[in-house]
Formats: structure tokens, C-alpha cells, sequence
């Protein structure tokens, strides 16, 4: 059972040579160190759960840097395969699992942020650096997340925030270079397709869909997201405006599909920005045709306006043929959704207070000097103020001693409570001068059982026979 992503890499390393391999010893070493097997490997097993996330991050990664590795690493198979044993993991114990992904999750949420931090300064510095953005790897664990947990639920320990933490990327995350756009697309995608299950709206992704739509037009208008304003004007969104706009007459079918691969972005610009614009239009459209199914739109209907008003700054003519197909389509059915005319809102009139007002009244209070009791019916008015006078004396006088009875309760406690503090100092002392006595007399005991054998170097003994050898300081032979 490794704990550490160092250790499954020694196993790796020494038993692995293709990444059906290393599939098969993944499987292995969850099937022999089971929950269900031992509950003691509880510990273990979520420290591997643990290793298995950073392993699934690193395998995303290498997929950006070299690619699938065709069929003898597979690393997209290796991925299918993780999320199968994380999605049976996290069956055997939800609870340690849904605690594993949250720490993870804080942990990728701290290093974003430490990242955004450090873009900061460096931009100040305008000494450039790395992207600001989250790794290839992070972005798929969040995908998988959606697979292994359910995302229907109104809270949920790991989608809800997953989908705080994709939110404050795409709205708050500056772009560096057309990389980034890619990453944002496929974070919206993911946004939105956790929301149309559980039948929510997730305003940062359509603001980013259609920020990216408004990147290749000439005219874009106001972005809805603040952070495309600098980056429309950065060098490789101008490069992929600039090759989208020669149109060679290419048709749907040749529009590559937009892959996360670092030599994806670097081959063609115009491939890259049609697969982009492609991609966007196509979740436009399945998101129209999600929304009108739902037949329950409401505040829903501004947000899906501002995607309907991003498709309107771009020109056909600015866009391939191919491309011109498919605005259309997401216009078409996006217009469905934002009629031309609408009602507009009334404010309600204002309430009569005297209709929906509760009628307050006033409590009847007697006169307290006035107030008898039914002991002093038929008593003389002086008799009657006697017994009065006596009985709030006796009240008074029984209030008085409950509050001396507690104050004298509180004050004894206190007094105990340091009386007991300096006995116990008192005994502490005492203990100590009894072991101090204890172990005189055991030394002395041990004195008498050895007749006498601890006295040695001392005494006049010890200076006659230093004296015979004339080492003290009287001569030989001297008297004492």
C-alpha cells in the first residue's frame, strides 16, 4: 500500500512498462487493502485515495505536455480507469473520500490563489511569467468530480465547491495566452453541465462564452467579465482574430475538434480559433435547447441576453463559411429564448396600513395602589394598607436572604476552592522533604548492610595514611 506519490512511482518504475500496467497494479492494490476486507486499512486506504488524485492530476498533465502517448502509455485509458477506482472508492467509505477530495480541493484553492497573487506582483514588475491558470490535470479532476459525486444535490461536500472553485477561476483568473481560452471553455463547459442537471445557472460561465465570442469580433462592445477587457488586446488573441478572419471557404467538417494538447495551440492559429469559436456556439446551442425543455425561465432570460447580444458583434464575413452555420444556429435558438418584446416590470402599489396592519391597542394596566387582594375584602382601607405594607416587607426580606444565601454559597466556594490550593501546596512540600528523609535513611541503611563500605575516603584514617606516605602536609614520623 503506497502513501506517498513517491512510493507508487518506485512501484511503477519496477514492475510497469505500459500504462495498461500500471492500471493493473492500481486495481490490485486497492482489491488486497480493501475497507471491506479490513477496517483497519481505513488510514491507509485514504492516504492512497489521496495519492490517486495527485496521480490523476500529473497523468492530466503529462497529456498537455506530450500528448495521449498512443497505445502503450494511454493516458487517457489510465484516466478512465482512475475514475473508475476513485468512483468505487469513494462507494466503500463517502465519508473519508468526500473528506480527501475537500482537502485537495483547499489545497489546489490555495496554490490558485498564492498564483494570482504572484501574477500580480509580476505584472507590476512586467517581468511576465507563468500562466496564472490551473494545470490541465486540475481542470479534469474537476471533471471527474462530477462523475464520482452526484451534482443534483443543493449542497453537496465536494460539487459545491468544485463549483465555487471553477466560478473564481473563470471570473477572476487573467489571461496570458490562447491556452488559457481553452481551459476557460472547458471550464464553462463543465460549469454548465453541473448546473443544467441540478437546474441551476452559472452567470461566470455564460459570461465567459461570451467573452470569448466578443475576442473575435472587431467591434466587441462591453465585456461581461472584466478580466477579456486586457485581453483582447494581447498578442495571441490578435494573431487568432487575424488568421480567422481569411476566410478559406472550410467547411463544418473539417473543423478540428478543440484538444488540450500544448501542440494543439502552437500548429495553427485558425484551427485553434475555429475549434474555440465552434466550441462555444455548440454549448450555446445545447444550452438553449436544455432551457427550453425545462419550461421554468425567469431572471434566467437577462443572463441567456447577454450570449444572444456577444453572437451579434461578430460578422459573417469575419468568420469562416463553416462557422456561419452554426451562429446561426445558436442565434436562432437563443432568440427563442430572449423574445424581441416583453412586458416590462410593474411595481407593485403600495399597501393600505390600515387594510393589512395589524389594530395595536393598548394594555389595560390597574392601578397598583389601588390593586386588592381577595384576603383583604372586607377589611378597613388602614387595615388593608397594613397588610400590604407587611406582605411587600415579607417579599423584600425573602428576596434579601435568597441573595444572602447565594452570595455566602459563592463566597464559601471560593473559599474552599483556595484553601484547597494552599493544602495542596502545603502537601506538595511536605511530600517532597518525606522523600528527601526517605532516601537519607535508605543510604543510610545501605551503609550499616555493608558494614561500614560507603565511609571510605574520608576521616582521620585517610590523612594518617596519606601522612605515612608523606603526601600530606606534616613530615614522617611527625606528630599530628
Amino acid at each position: 500500500m503506497p502513501t506517498t506519490l513517491e512510493a507508487l512511482y518506485e512501484i511503477i518504475a519496477r514492475y510497469a512498462s505500459t500504462g495498461k500496467d500500471v492500471t493493473t497494479i492500481l486495481q490490485r492494490i486497492h482489491r488486497a487493502n480493501s475497507v471491506r476486507l479490513n477496517h483497519k486499512n481505513t488510514e491507509k486506504i485514504q492516504n492512497f485515495y489521496d495519492v490517486l488524485l495527485r496521480r490523476f492530476i500529473a497523468v492530466g498533465d503529462a497529456i498537455y505536455q506530450s500528448g495521449d502517448g498512443g497505445e502503450v502509455l494511454g493516458r487517457s485509458d489510465q484516466l478512465n480507469s482512475l475514475t473508475k477506482i476513485l468512483f468505487t472508492m469513494a462507494h466503500e467509505f463517502p465519508e473519508s473520500a468526500g473528506a480527501v477530495w475537500r482537502r485537495r480541493i483547499g489545497i489546489l484553492y490555495n496554490a490558485h490563489a498564492k498564483r494570482l497573487r504572484d501574477f500580480e506582483l509580476r505584472y507590476e514588475a512586467d517581468t511576465g511569467g507563468e500562466s496564472p491558470w490551473p494545470s490541465t490535470g486540475v481542470v479534469l479532476l474537476m471533471k471527474a468530480s462530477s462523475t464520482i459525486f452526484p451534482v443534483t444535490d443543493k449542497r453537496h461536500t465536494v460539487i459545491t465547491p468544485v463549483n465555487l472553485f471553477l466560478g473564481q477561476i473563470l471570473s477572476q483568473t487573467p489571461f496570458t495566452c490562447s491556452y488559457d481560452i481553452v481551459l476557460g471553455i472547458l471550464c464553462s463547459g463543465l460549469l454548465l453541465e453541473n448546473g443544467i442537471v441540478a437546474k441551476r445557472i452559472v452567470p461566470e460561465a455564460l459570461g465567459f462564452l461570451s467573452g470569448v465570442v466578443r475576442l473575435f469580433s472587431r467591434n466587441p462592445g462591453q465585456f461581461a467579465l472584466l478580466t477579456f477587457e486586457p485581453a483582447y488586446n494581447l498578442p495571441d488573441v490578435q494573431e487568432l482574430r487575424k488568421r480567422l478572419s481569411d476566410n478559406d471557404g472550410q467547411s463544418v467538417c473539417s473543423f478540428p475538434a478543440l484538444r488540450l494538447e500544448s501542440d494543439f495551440v502552437s500548429e495553427n492559429s485558425q484551427l485553434v480559433a475555429m475549434a474555440m469559436l465552434s466550441a462555444c456556439f455548440q454549448i450555446m446551442s445545447n444550452i438553449a435547447r436544455c432551457m427550453q425543455e425545462s419550461n421554468e425561465l425567469a431572471s434566467e432570460i437577462e443572463l441567456i441576453g447577454e450570449l444572444s447580444d456577444s453572437l451579434h458583434t461578430v460578422r459573417s464575413k469575419e468568420i469562416p463559411r463553416g462557422l456561419t452555420k452554426k451562429l446561426a444556429c445558436a442565434a436562432s435558438a437563443l432568440a427563442q429564448l430572449c423574445p424581441d418584446f416583453r412586458t416590462p416590470l410593474h411595481r407593485k402599489g403600495r399597501f393600505n396600513d390600515d387594510a393589512t396592519g395589524m389594530k395595536t391597542l393598548a394594555p389595560r394596566m390597574e392601578d397598583p395602589e389601588r390593586y386588592t387582594m381577595s384576603k383583604d375584602t372586607g377589611k378597613k382601607s388602614v387595615q388593608v394598607a397594613i397588610d400590604r405594607t407587611r406582605r411587600e416587607y415579607k417579599r423584600e426580606h425573602k428576596s434579601i436572604s435568597r441573595e444572602l444565601r447565594i452570595d455566602a454559597a459563592f463566597i464559601e466556594s471560593e473559599r474552599r476552592i483556595d484553601q484547597t490550593n494552599r493544602d495542596s501546596k502545603a502537601r506538595a512540600k511536605r511530600q517532597k522533604n518525606f522523600a528527601w528523609l526517605e532516601g537519607e535513611a535508605a543510604t543510610l541503611n545501605q551503609q550499616v548492610a555493608q558494614g561500614g563500605g560507603l565511609l571510605k575516603g574520608g576521616g582521620i584514617g585517610a590523612a594518617k595514611a596519606k601522612a605515612a606516605s608523606a603526601k600530606l602536609g606534616i613530615k614522617k614520623g611527625g606528630k599530628f
